[in-house]
Protein backbone atom coordinates (compact mmCIF):
# COMPACT_ATOMS: atom_id res chain seq x y z
CA UNK A 1 0.00 0.00 0.00
CA UNK A 2 2.74 2.02 0.69
CA UNK A 3 4.40 1.59 -2.66
CA UNK A 4 1.12 2.19 -4.20
CA UNK A 5 0.47 5.59 -2.90
CA UNK A 6 4.11 6.66 -3.46
CA UNK A 7 3.75 5.85 -6.86
CA UNK A 8 -0.20 7.68 -7.21
CA UNK A 9 1.91 11.00 -5.83
CA UNK A 10 4.39 10.79 -8.60
CA UNK A 11 1.40 11.82 -10.79
CA UNK A 12 1.26 14.99 -9.44
CA UNK A 13 4.51 15.89 -9.03
CA UNK A 14 7.31 16.85 -11.78
CA UNK A 15 7.83 13.70 -12.80
CA UNK A 16 4.82 13.31 -14.44
CA UNK A 17 5.25 16.34 -16.16
CA UNK A 18 8.88 15.99 -17.41
CA UNK A 19 8.85 15.48 -21.29
CA UNK A 20 5.51 14.29 -21.14
CA UNK A 21 4.01 16.67 -24.03
CA UNK A 22 0.77 15.06 -24.68
CA UNK A 23 -0.43 16.31 -21.14
CA UNK A 24 -0.59 19.64 -21.71
CA UNK A 25 -2.25 18.99 -25.35
CA UNK A 26 -4.80 16.42 -23.63
CA UNK A 27 -5.43 18.96 -20.68
CA UNK A 28 -5.93 22.20 -23.75
CA UNK A 29 -8.40 20.17 -25.85
CA UNK A 30 -10.02 18.95 -22.64
CA UNK A 31 -10.60 22.73 -21.74
CA UNK A 32 -12.35 23.26 -25.36
CA UNK A 33 -14.30 20.14 -25.34
CA UNK A 34 -15.36 21.19 -21.68
CA UNK A 35 -16.39 25.12 -22.75
CA UNK A 36 -18.38 23.55 -25.85
CA UNK A 37 -20.08 21.12 -23.92
CA UNK A 38 -21.43 23.32 -21.19
CA UNK A 39 -22.09 26.68 -23.27
CA UNK A 40 -24.54 24.02 -25.65
CA UNK A 41 -28.03 25.03 -24.74
CA UNK A 42 -29.90 22.47 -26.88
CA UNK A 43 -33.06 21.38 -25.37
CA UNK A 44 -32.17 17.71 -26.05
CA UNK A 45 -29.84 16.05 -28.27
CA UNK A 46 -31.87 12.87 -29.14
CA UNK A 47 -33.19 12.89 -32.81
CA UNK A 48 -34.71 9.51 -33.90
CA UNK A 49 -33.18 7.54 -31.19
CA UNK A 50 -29.69 8.60 -32.26
CA UNK A 51 -27.49 10.76 -29.96
CA UNK A 52 -25.88 13.51 -31.91
CA UNK A 53 -23.25 15.42 -30.69
CA UNK A 54 -22.66 19.29 -31.40
CA UNK A 55 -20.09 20.41 -33.83
CA UNK A 56 -16.87 20.29 -33.29
CA UNK A 57 -17.02 18.56 -29.93
CA UNK A 58 -16.89 14.98 -31.04
CA UNK A 59 -13.13 15.85 -32.26
CA UNK A 60 -11.71 17.85 -29.02
CA UNK A 61 -13.17 15.71 -27.02
CA UNK A 62 -11.56 12.97 -28.77
CA UNK A 63 -8.20 14.52 -29.00
CA UNK A 64 -8.50 15.03 -25.21
CA UNK A 65 -9.12 11.92 -24.47
CA UNK A 66 -6.19 10.39 -26.36
CA UNK A 67 -4.34 12.98 -25.20
CA UNK A 68 -4.32 12.33 -21.15
CA UNK A 69 -4.50 8.66 -21.98
CA UNK A 70 -0.92 8.53 -23.86
CA UNK A 71 0.56 10.97 -20.82
CA UNK A 72 -0.46 8.67 -18.47
CA UNK A 73 0.63 5.29 -20.74
CA UNK A 74 4.05 7.46 -20.85
CA UNK A 75 4.80 7.98 -17.48
CA UNK A 76 4.07 3.86 -16.75
CA UNK A 77 5.86 2.69 -18.97
CA UNK A 78 8.94 4.86 -18.38
CA UNK A 79 8.42 3.93 -14.83
CA UNK A 80 7.82 -0.16 -14.67
CA UNK A 81 10.67 -0.94 -17.97
CA UNK A 82 13.19 1.41 -16.22
CA UNK A 83 16.33 -0.71 -14.63
CA UNK A 84 15.54 0.56 -11.06
CA UNK A 85 12.09 -1.33 -11.37
CA UNK A 86 14.00 -4.58 -11.91
CA UNK A 87 15.75 -4.02 -9.05
CA UNK A 88 13.54 -2.94 -6.64
CA UNK A 89 10.98 -4.85 -4.95
CA UNK A 90 7.08 -4.25 -5.30
CA UNK A 91 7.50 -1.57 -7.53
CA UNK A 92 6.00 -2.80 -10.60
CA UNK A 93 3.36 -4.16 -8.57
CA UNK A 94 2.40 -0.58 -6.93
CA UNK A 95 2.77 1.09 -10.55
CA UNK A 96 0.51 -1.58 -11.96
CA UNK A 97 -2.32 -0.86 -9.35
CA UNK A 98 -1.39 2.90 -9.51
CA UNK A 99 -2.12 3.25 -13.23
CA UNK A 100 -5.80 1.54 -12.86
CA UNK A 101 -6.55 4.43 -10.39
CA UNK A 102 -5.57 7.33 -12.60
CA UNK A 103 -7.06 5.59 -15.64
CA UNK A 104 -10.37 5.42 -13.88
CA UNK A 105 -9.87 9.18 -12.95
CA UNK A 106 -9.12 10.14 -16.76
CA UNK A 107 -12.19 8.40 -17.51
CA UNK A 108 -14.55 10.39 -15.21
CA UNK A 109 -13.16 13.26 -15.94
CA UNK A 110 -13.80 12.71 -19.93
CA UNK A 111 -17.38 11.30 -19.38
CA UNK A 112 -18.58 14.48 -18.06
CA UNK A 113 -19.14 16.49 -21.12
CA UNK A 114 -20.66 13.89 -23.22
CA UNK A 115 -22.91 13.03 -19.82
CA UNK A 116 -23.68 16.57 -19.53
CA UNK A 117 -25.42 16.69 -22.68
CA UNK A 118 -27.96 13.62 -22.12
CA UNK A 119 -25.50 10.44 -23.50
CA UNK A 120 -25.94 7.06 -21.34
CA UNK A 121 -22.95 7.15 -19.01
CA UNK A 122 -22.83 3.13 -19.82
CA UNK A 123 -21.86 4.17 -23.45
CA UNK A 124 -19.31 6.86 -22.70
CA UNK A 125 -17.93 4.76 -20.80
CA UNK A 126 -17.91 2.36 -23.35
CA UNK A 127 -16.41 4.44 -26.00
CA UNK A 128 -13.41 5.57 -23.45
CA UNK A 129 -12.62 1.34 -23.20
CA UNK A 130 -12.02 1.70 -26.51
CA UNK A 131 -9.38 4.28 -26.66
CA UNK A 132 -8.00 2.76 -23.49
CA UNK A 133 -7.19 -0.56 -24.73
CA UNK A 134 -5.60 0.57 -27.85
CA UNK A 135 -3.86 3.66 -26.78
CA UNK A 136 -2.12 2.84 -23.10
CA UNK A 137 -0.19 0.42 -26.18
CA UNK A 138 3.57 0.27 -24.49
CA UNK A 139 5.51 0.26 -28.49
CA UNK A 140 5.37 3.72 -29.13
CA UNK A 141 5.11 5.61 -25.54
CA UNK A 142 9.26 4.75 -24.44
CA UNK A 143 12.36 5.74 -25.51
CA UNK A 144 13.81 3.02 -27.92
CA UNK A 145 16.30 1.51 -25.31
CA UNK A 146 13.56 0.81 -23.00
CA UNK A 147 11.29 -1.61 -25.57
CA UNK A 148 11.26 -5.10 -24.32
CA UNK A 149 10.36 -6.17 -28.30
CA UNK A 150 9.57 -5.39 -31.72
CA UNK A 151 7.13 -3.10 -32.65
CA UNK A 152 3.83 -5.00 -32.83
CA UNK A 153 2.53 -3.84 -36.37
CA UNK A 154 -0.77 -4.72 -37.08
CA UNK A 155 -1.84 -3.41 -33.12
CA UNK A 156 -0.49 -0.31 -34.85
CA UNK A 157 -2.54 -0.02 -37.70
CA UNK A 158 -5.34 -1.11 -35.74
CA UNK A 159 -4.72 1.43 -33.24
CA UNK A 160 -4.41 4.14 -36.38
CA UNK A 161 -7.13 2.83 -37.50
CA UNK A 162 -9.61 3.16 -34.52
CA UNK A 163 -7.95 6.78 -34.21
CA UNK A 164 -9.15 7.95 -37.42
CA UNK A 165 -12.62 6.20 -37.48
CA UNK A 166 -13.82 7.47 -34.34
CA UNK A 167 -11.99 11.01 -35.14
CA UNK A 168 -15.88 11.47 -37.03
CA UNK A 169 -18.63 12.03 -34.37
CA UNK A 170 -20.76 9.50 -37.07
CA UNK A 171 -18.76 6.64 -35.51
CA UNK A 172 -19.11 7.99 -31.74
CA UNK A 173 -22.78 8.92 -32.17
CA UNK A 174 -23.45 5.06 -33.00
CA UNK A 175 -21.51 3.80 -29.88
CA UNK A 176 -22.96 6.72 -27.58
CA UNK A 177 -26.57 5.55 -29.38
CA UNK A 178 -26.17 1.74 -29.16
CA UNK A 179 -28.31 -0.41 -26.59
CA UNK A 180 -27.16 -0.87 -23.31
CA UNK A 181 -26.29 -4.79 -23.45
CA UNK A 182 -23.91 -3.55 -26.74
CA UNK A 183 -22.21 -0.87 -24.30
CA UNK A 184 -21.70 -3.26 -21.62
CA UNK A 185 -19.73 -5.91 -24.02
CA UNK A 186 -17.60 -2.78 -25.49
CA UNK A 187 -16.34 -1.81 -21.67
CA UNK A 188 -15.87 -5.52 -21.00
CA UNK A 189 -13.69 -5.69 -24.02
CA UNK A 190 -11.98 -2.97 -23.82
CA UNK A 191 -11.31 -2.83 -19.95
CA UNK A 192 -9.84 -6.56 -20.47
CA UNK A 193 -7.64 -5.70 -23.70
CA UNK A 194 -6.20 -2.93 -21.20
CA UNK A 195 -5.52 -5.19 -17.81
CA UNK A 196 -3.51 -7.21 -20.26
CA UNK A 197 -1.78 -4.68 -22.13
CA UNK A 198 -0.81 -2.81 -18.99
CA UNK A 199 0.68 -5.93 -17.72
CA UNK A 200 4.74 -5.60 -17.58
CA UNK A 201 7.11 -8.68 -17.03
CA UNK A 202 10.55 -7.82 -16.94
CA UNK A 203 12.61 -9.45 -19.05
CA UNK A 204 15.80 -11.24 -17.43
CA UNK A 205 18.84 -9.08 -16.42
CA UNK A 206 21.42 -9.23 -18.82
CA UNK A 207 24.89 -8.08 -19.70
CA UNK A 208 25.18 -5.14 -21.70
CA UNK A 209 25.95 -5.67 -25.12
CA UNK A 210 29.24 -4.43 -26.51
CA UNK A 211 29.13 -1.16 -28.57
CA UNK A 212 31.34 -2.75 -31.84
CA UNK A 213 30.72 -6.48 -33.02
CA UNK A 214 32.57 -9.03 -35.14
CA UNK A 215 30.87 -9.60 -38.26
CA UNK A 216 31.63 -13.20 -39.40
CA UNK A 217 35.25 -13.40 -40.06
CA UNK A 218 35.45 -10.81 -42.32
CA UNK A 219 36.71 -8.27 -39.67
CA UNK A 220 34.40 -5.98 -40.32
CA UNK A 221 33.07 -3.41 -37.42
CA UNK A 222 29.76 -1.98 -36.69
CA UNK A 223 29.65 0.74 -34.52
CA UNK A 224 26.04 2.52 -33.68
CA UNK A 225 26.61 5.98 -32.44
CA UNK A 226 24.46 8.95 -31.60
CA UNK A 227 26.07 12.30 -31.07
CA UNK A 228 25.98 12.28 -27.43
CA UNK A 229 26.97 8.62 -27.35
CA UNK A 230 29.99 10.03 -29.59
CA UNK A 231 30.35 12.74 -27.01
CA UNK A 232 30.70 10.53 -24.18
CA UNK A 233 32.98 8.54 -26.06
CA UNK A 234 35.59 11.97 -26.47
CA UNK A 235 35.35 12.77 -23.28
CA UNK A 236 36.29 9.47 -21.65
CA UNK A 237 39.35 9.19 -24.27
CA UNK A 238 40.39 12.43 -23.24
CA UNK A 239 39.81 11.54 -19.52
CA UNK A 240 42.17 9.06 -20.16
CA UNK A 241 45.10 10.98 -22.27
CA UNK A 242 44.02 9.84 -25.36
CA UNK A 243 43.51 13.28 -26.86
CA UNK A 244 43.13 12.09 -30.13
CA UNK A 245 40.28 9.42 -31.95
CA UNK A 246 42.40 6.97 -33.85
CA UNK A 247 40.94 6.78 -37.43
CA UNK A 248 39.81 3.72 -38.65
CA UNK A 249 41.13 2.67 -42.15
CA UNK A 250 39.16 4.14 -45.04
CA UNK A 251 37.08 0.30 -46.05
CA UNK A 252 36.35 -0.66 -42.60
CA UNK A 253 32.79 -1.00 -42.83
CA UNK A 254 32.15 1.57 -40.32
CA UNK A 255 28.30 3.30 -40.58
CA UNK A 256 26.64 4.89 -38.49
CA UNK A 257 22.61 4.41 -38.71
CA UNK A 258 20.14 6.09 -36.50
CA UNK A 259 19.29 4.96 -33.24
CA UNK A 260 17.63 7.68 -32.06
CA UNK A 261 15.16 10.33 -33.79
CA UNK A 262 17.94 12.65 -32.99
CA UNK A 263 21.42 11.63 -34.99
CA UNK A 264 24.91 12.84 -35.64
CA UNK A 265 25.19 14.74 -38.72
CA UNK A 266 27.05 13.70 -42.27
CA UNK A 267 29.28 16.66 -41.72
CA UNK A 268 30.25 15.62 -38.36
CA UNK A 269 30.54 11.86 -39.34
CA UNK A 270 32.59 12.95 -41.89
CA UNK A 271 35.23 14.74 -39.77
CA UNK A 272 34.68 11.74 -36.36
CA UNK A 273 34.09 8.44 -38.28
CA UNK A 274 36.27 8.43 -41.62
CA UNK A 275 34.57 5.66 -43.85
CA UNK A 276 31.07 5.99 -42.78
CA UNK A 277 28.48 4.63 -45.07
CA UNK A 278 26.27 7.58 -45.57
CA UNK A 279 27.23 9.49 -48.74
CA UNK A 280 23.79 11.56 -48.18
CA UNK A 281 23.42 15.49 -48.17
CA UNK A 282 20.78 15.08 -45.75
CA UNK A 283 20.36 16.59 -42.63
CA UNK A 284 17.24 13.76 -41.96
CA UNK A 285 16.74 12.24 -38.78
CA UNK A 286 15.75 9.30 -41.05
CA UNK A 287 18.57 7.09 -42.68
CA UNK A 288 17.52 7.31 -46.81
CA UNK A 289 20.39 5.31 -47.69
CA UNK A 290 19.18 2.83 -50.56
CA UNK A 291 16.35 5.19 -51.42
CA UNK A 292 15.02 4.33 -55.04
CA UNK A 293 13.85 6.57 -58.19
CA UNK A 294 10.68 6.88 -56.14
CA UNK A 295 11.53 8.27 -52.75
CA UNK A 296 13.99 10.33 -54.71
CA UNK A 297 11.15 12.07 -56.27
CA UNK A 298 9.41 12.53 -53.39
CA UNK A 299 12.30 14.19 -51.40
CA UNK A 300 12.70 16.27 -54.26
CA UNK A 301 12.98 20.15 -53.09
CA UNK A 302 13.61 23.30 -55.12
CA UNK A 303 17.21 24.57 -55.00
CA UNK A 304 16.75 27.30 -53.11
CA UNK A 305 15.44 26.08 -50.03
CA UNK A 306 18.76 23.69 -49.51
CA UNK A 307 20.62 27.40 -49.26
CA UNK A 308 21.72 27.33 -46.26
CA UNK A 309 22.38 23.69 -45.39
CA UNK A 310 20.53 23.55 -42.23
CA UNK A 311 19.31 20.12 -40.22
CA UNK A 312 15.62 21.64 -40.67
CA UNK A 313 15.86 21.85 -44.63
CA UNK A 314 14.79 18.06 -45.44
CA UNK A 315 12.01 17.98 -43.02
CA UNK A 316 9.54 19.43 -45.63
CA UNK A 317 8.26 17.49 -47.86
CA UNK A 318 8.89 18.18 -51.84
CA UNK A 319 5.97 19.35 -53.31
CA UNK A 320 5.34 15.92 -55.28
CA UNK A 321 5.89 14.48 -51.90
CA UNK A 322 3.14 16.96 -50.57
CA UNK A 323 0.95 15.95 -53.30
CA UNK A 324 1.20 12.19 -53.28
CA UNK A 325 0.75 12.18 -49.22
CA UNK A 326 -2.40 14.47 -49.49
CA UNK A 327 -3.91 12.88 -52.48
CA UNK A 328 -3.42 9.23 -50.09
CA UNK A 329 -4.98 11.02 -46.97
CA UNK A 330 -8.16 12.16 -49.29
CA UNK A 331 -7.93 8.09 -49.82
CA UNK A 332 -8.17 7.32 -46.68
CA UNK A 333 -10.79 9.54 -45.40
CA UNK A 334 -12.95 9.00 -48.09
CA UNK A 335 -12.66 5.28 -48.08
CA UNK A 336 -13.72 6.17 -43.58
CA UNK A 337 -16.24 8.21 -44.48
CA UNK A 338 -17.70 6.18 -47.11
CA UNK A 339 -18.00 3.25 -44.68
CA UNK A 340 -19.40 5.11 -41.76
CA UNK A 341 -22.26 6.54 -43.94
CA UNK A 342 -22.60 3.77 -45.19
CA UNK A 343 -23.20 1.72 -41.69
CA UNK A 344 -25.09 4.89 -40.21
CA UNK A 345 -27.88 4.94 -43.15
CA UNK A 346 -28.24 1.43 -43.84
CA UNK A 347 -27.80 1.68 -47.42
CA UNK A 348 -25.79 3.24 -50.37
CA UNK A 349 -24.91 6.77 -49.03
CA UNK A 350 -25.61 10.03 -51.06
CA UNK A 351 -22.73 12.33 -52.34
CA UNK A 352 -23.93 14.89 -50.82
CA UNK A 353 -23.49 13.43 -47.15
CA UNK A 354 -20.32 11.96 -48.03
CA UNK A 355 -18.90 15.60 -49.39
CA UNK A 356 -19.97 17.32 -46.59
CA UNK A 357 -17.85 15.12 -44.69
CA UNK A 358 -14.83 15.54 -46.46
CA UNK A 359 -14.47 19.33 -45.50
CA UNK A 360 -12.36 17.76 -42.50
CA UNK A 361 -9.75 16.46 -45.09
CA UNK A 362 -8.79 19.96 -46.38
CA UNK A 363 -8.38 21.22 -42.70
CA UNK A 364 -7.10 18.11 -41.51
CA UNK A 365 -4.28 18.61 -44.62
CA UNK A 366 -3.55 22.18 -43.51
CA UNK A 367 -3.30 21.55 -39.55
CA UNK A 368 -0.67 18.77 -40.65
CA UNK A 369 1.43 20.86 -43.10
CA UNK A 370 1.31 23.67 -40.19
CA UNK A 371 2.07 21.20 -37.14
CA UNK A 372 5.30 20.11 -39.08
CA UNK A 373 7.24 23.86 -39.62
CA UNK A 374 7.93 23.88 -36.05
CA UNK A 375 9.77 20.43 -34.96
CA UNK A 376 13.00 21.79 -35.44
CA UNK A 377 13.75 24.53 -33.41
CA UNK A 378 13.52 20.95 -30.55
CA UNK A 379 15.43 19.18 -32.92
CA UNK A 380 19.14 20.74 -32.04
CA UNK A 381 21.79 17.26 -31.72
CA UNK A 382 23.72 18.28 -34.35
CA UNK A 383 23.58 22.16 -33.96
CA UNK A 384 26.63 22.47 -31.91
CA UNK A 385 28.77 19.62 -34.30
CA UNK A 386 27.35 22.48 -37.50
CA UNK A 387 28.50 25.42 -35.66
CA UNK A 388 31.48 24.21 -34.79
CA UNK A 389 32.87 22.68 -38.00
CA UNK A 390 30.20 24.24 -40.99
CA UNK A 391 31.97 28.13 -41.02
CA UNK A 392 29.06 29.72 -39.61
CA UNK A 393 30.14 31.92 -37.24
CA UNK A 394 28.83 32.99 -34.29
CA UNK A 395 25.73 31.59 -32.84
CA UNK A 396 23.58 33.91 -33.92
CA UNK A 397 24.34 33.86 -37.58
CA UNK A 398 23.82 30.36 -37.16
CA UNK A 399 20.23 31.34 -35.83
CA UNK A 400 19.22 33.41 -38.47
CA UNK A 401 20.40 30.70 -40.99
CA UNK A 402 17.76 28.32 -39.32
CA UNK A 403 14.95 30.90 -39.44
CA UNK A 404 16.19 32.16 -42.80
CA UNK A 405 16.04 28.33 -43.66
CA UNK A 406 11.85 28.21 -42.01
CA UNK A 407 10.38 30.92 -43.78
CA UNK A 408 11.27 29.55 -47.46
CA UNK A 409 9.58 26.34 -45.59
CA UNK A 410 6.98 28.20 -44.12
CA UNK A 411 6.07 29.98 -47.27
CA UNK A 412 6.49 26.85 -49.64
CA UNK A 413 3.97 24.67 -47.65
CA UNK A 414 1.72 27.41 -46.94
CA UNK A 415 1.57 27.72 -51.09
CA UNK A 416 0.87 23.97 -51.58
CA UNK A 417 -1.59 23.99 -48.73
CA UNK A 418 -3.55 27.21 -50.43
CA UNK A 419 -3.56 25.86 -53.85
CA UNK A 420 -4.75 22.28 -53.04
CA UNK A 421 -7.12 22.77 -49.78
CA UNK A 422 -8.87 25.70 -50.88
CA UNK A 423 -10.39 24.50 -54.15
CA UNK A 424 -11.05 21.26 -52.06
CA UNK A 425 -13.28 22.83 -49.65
CA UNK A 426 -15.09 25.60 -51.81
CA UNK A 427 -15.97 22.12 -53.71
CA UNK A 428 -16.86 20.13 -50.54
CA UNK A 429 -18.62 22.65 -49.10
CA UNK A 430 -20.40 23.60 -52.28
CA UNK A 431 -19.70 27.28 -51.53
CA UNK A 432 -19.32 29.98 -54.81
CA UNK A 433 -15.87 29.89 -56.65
CA UNK A 434 -16.06 33.36 -56.29
CA UNK A 435 -14.54 33.03 -52.89
CA UNK A 436 -11.52 31.11 -54.24
CA UNK A 437 -8.83 33.75 -54.54
CA UNK A 438 -9.34 35.37 -50.83
CA UNK A 439 -10.07 32.39 -49.57
CA UNK A 440 -5.88 30.73 -50.97
CA UNK A 441 -4.77 34.26 -49.23
CA UNK A 442 -6.32 33.91 -46.02
CA UNK A 443 -4.91 29.99 -45.94
CA UNK A 444 -1.45 31.37 -46.77
CA UNK A 445 -1.62 33.55 -44.45
CA UNK A 446 -3.00 31.92 -41.62
CA UNK A 447 -0.20 28.52 -42.17
CA UNK A 448 2.64 31.02 -42.44
CA UNK A 449 1.48 33.13 -38.85
CA UNK A 450 0.43 30.01 -37.13
CA UNK A 451 4.34 28.74 -38.03
CA UNK A 452 5.94 31.85 -35.66
CA UNK A 453 3.81 31.04 -33.06
CA UNK A 454 6.04 28.64 -30.89
CA UNK A 455 9.10 31.45 -31.72
CA UNK A 456 6.81 33.41 -28.54
CA UNK A 457 8.29 30.50 -26.50
CA UNK A 458 11.67 31.30 -26.78
CA UNK A 459 11.42 34.94 -25.84
CA UNK A 460 8.95 33.75 -22.78
CA UNK A 461 12.09 31.75 -21.07
CA UNK A 462 15.06 33.79 -22.38
CA UNK A 463 17.75 31.54 -20.49
CA UNK A 464 16.82 28.02 -21.09
CA UNK A 465 14.40 26.60 -23.79
CA UNK A 466 11.17 24.95 -22.41
CA UNK A 467 9.65 22.55 -25.25
CA UNK A 468 6.74 21.95 -22.79
CA UNK A 469 5.36 25.86 -24.04
CA UNK A 470 6.79 25.68 -27.33
CA UNK A 471 4.61 22.44 -27.83
CA UNK A 472 1.63 23.50 -26.36
CA UNK A 473 2.12 26.84 -28.90
CA UNK A 474 2.62 24.71 -31.57
CA UNK A 475 -0.48 23.06 -31.01
CA UNK A 476 -2.57 26.01 -30.29
CA UNK A 477 -1.42 27.19 -33.74
CA UNK A 478 -1.40 24.52 -35.75
CA UNK A 479 -4.79 22.79 -34.49
CA UNK A 480 -6.87 25.33 -32.78
CA UNK A 481 -5.82 28.50 -34.81
CA UNK A 482 -5.60 27.12 -38.18
CA UNK A 483 -9.05 25.03 -37.75
CA UNK A 484 -10.84 27.79 -36.51
CA UNK A 485 -9.71 30.15 -38.85
CA UNK A 486 -10.32 27.27 -41.94
CA UNK A 487 -13.74 26.62 -40.37
CA UNK A 488 -14.89 30.06 -40.43
CA UNK A 489 -13.31 30.69 -44.10
CA UNK A 490 -15.07 27.92 -45.42
CA UNK A 491 -18.21 28.67 -43.70
CA UNK A 492 -21.72 29.26 -45.40
CA UNK A 493 -22.35 32.10 -43.22
CA UNK A 494 -19.76 35.73 -44.33
CA UNK A 495 -16.80 35.54 -42.52
CA UNK A 496 -16.54 37.61 -39.18
CA UNK A 497 -14.33 40.98 -39.32
CA UNK A 498 -12.78 39.84 -36.10
CA UNK A 499 -10.75 36.90 -38.33
CA UNK A 500 -9.93 39.24 -40.93
CA UNK A 501 -8.41 41.85 -38.46
CA UNK A 502 -6.25 38.19 -37.15
CA UNK A 503 -5.52 37.68 -40.41
CA UNK A 504 -3.90 41.19 -41.26
CA UNK A 505 -1.95 40.86 -37.72
CA UNK A 506 -0.42 37.95 -38.71
CA UNK A 507 1.57 39.48 -41.32
CA UNK A 508 3.61 41.92 -38.78
CA UNK A 509 3.64 39.28 -36.27
CA UNK A 510 5.54 36.95 -38.65
CA UNK A 511 8.14 39.40 -39.46
CA UNK A 512 8.39 40.66 -36.02
CA UNK A 513 8.76 37.03 -34.77
CA UNK A 514 11.80 36.44 -37.81
CA UNK A 515 13.67 39.43 -36.29
CA UNK A 516 12.97 38.34 -32.62
CA UNK A 517 13.24 34.82 -32.53
CA UNK A 518 16.95 34.14 -33.73
CA UNK A 519 18.21 36.65 -30.96
CA UNK A 520 16.25 34.85 -28.44
CA UNK A 521 17.55 31.31 -30.32
CA UNK A 522 20.99 32.48 -30.25
CA UNK A 523 21.07 33.10 -26.30
CA UNK A 524 19.47 30.47 -24.74
CA UNK A 525 20.95 26.94 -23.99
CA UNK A 526 21.54 24.31 -26.37
CA UNK A 527 21.33 20.57 -25.41
CA UNK A 528 25.07 19.49 -25.72
CA UNK A 529 27.94 21.92 -26.43
CA UNK A 530 30.59 21.25 -29.54
CA UNK A 531 33.07 19.08 -28.83
CA UNK A 532 36.02 20.74 -27.61
CA UNK A 533 39.34 21.03 -29.83
CA UNK A 534 42.11 18.66 -28.27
Amino acid sequence: MKNMLHALRLYVSPVFVRENYSLLTGIVWLCVAYFIAFTDHEATHWQDGLFKLPSSLSTWWWLGLQGLITSVSVHYWRQVRSPLAKMTPGMITAEYRAVHCVLVFVTVVMAIPIWHLGAPLLNILALEALSLCMVVNSDMTTPKALRSGPIRWLRMVLMVGMFFVFLFPQAQERVLSAPWYVGAALLMVGVTLTLIELQHIPAPVQGRVPVAAQEGQSGKIKVRLGAREIGQMMQTMKDRGQDKLASPPINTGFHAPAVEPQTVSVAVQDQILPGVENRGASFSSQNTRGSGKFTRIMMWQFPWLRKPPVPNTMITPGPAGFLVTSIALVSVFFCINFVVETVHAGHWPEWAAIRKSMITVAQMICMISANGLTTWILMRADWPFLLNLAGYGTRADFAYALYATHAKRAVQSAALAALLCAPLGIEMADLAWSRLPITMLALFVLIVGSSYLPSVGLLLTPRKTRPAIIHVLNMLGSFVYVQMGFTLLLSEHSVPVWLWGILLASVPFSLVMAWLGPRALARVDWPIEPLMPS
